[in-house]
């Protein structure tokens, strides 16, 4: 939908609090229920490192449930900026470049204490196989908390989104 088209920087108004439109809720929800796998970029000792790894939606944020053993972790104790993006998963019937996804940057930080209970519930009703995991000592469960969201919802169709819609957006998932 052109209408809903901004330049990355957010060029042509404030674009970022207009309203959500049902194309953009029915687009956002779609994405969460066909993706479980998220990507993030994270600092590596030589430069930008990619990884992937399943995810849960939890009170406005992302669920992440890491190994120490995994370098992305490492690399998350010495920077916890990172970047993340969920997409559409490829289909044969859809070009590659219109593929519905929405990518974020922020801070990944271990869950505290006082929440670790009911964001391993949220988690684990998302990823029910992953229970063994939390068995193990080097799994840790980490929280994302986007300061910068982007939408793109196909051709034509992309715009920053705000912390309020964010937060409206993923009570509805």
């Amino acid at each position: 939908m052109v209408a809903d088209r901004v330049d990355a920087d957010g060029g042509g108004g404030n674009v970022a609090d207009a309203p959500i439109t049902n194309n953009w809720l029915e687009g956002v929800q779609q994405l969460f229920k066909q993706s479980r796998v998220a990507l993030i970029a994270t600092t590596g000792m030589h430069g930008p490192e990619a990884s992937m790894a399943p995810f849960a939606l939890h009170k406005a944020n992302i669920l992440l449930h890491l190994s120490a053993l995994a370098r992305h972790t490492g690399n998350i104790e010495r920077d916890a900026n990172i970047g993340l993006m969920v997409c559409t998963p490829e289909s044969v019937t859809e070009s590659p470049l219109a593929l519905p996804r929405i990518t974020m940057q922020g801070k990944l930080t271990p869950v505290g204490d006082m929440d670790i209970a009911a964001a391993k519930a949220a988690y684990l009703k998302c990823i029910p196989d992953a229970e063994q995991l939390f068995a193990f000592a080097d799994f840790r469960l980490f929280k994302f908390s986007p300061a910068r969201i982007h939408w793109v919802g196909g051709f034509g169709s992309a715009r920053k989104v705000s912390f309020a819609q964010w937060e409206s957006l993923t009570s509805l998932v």
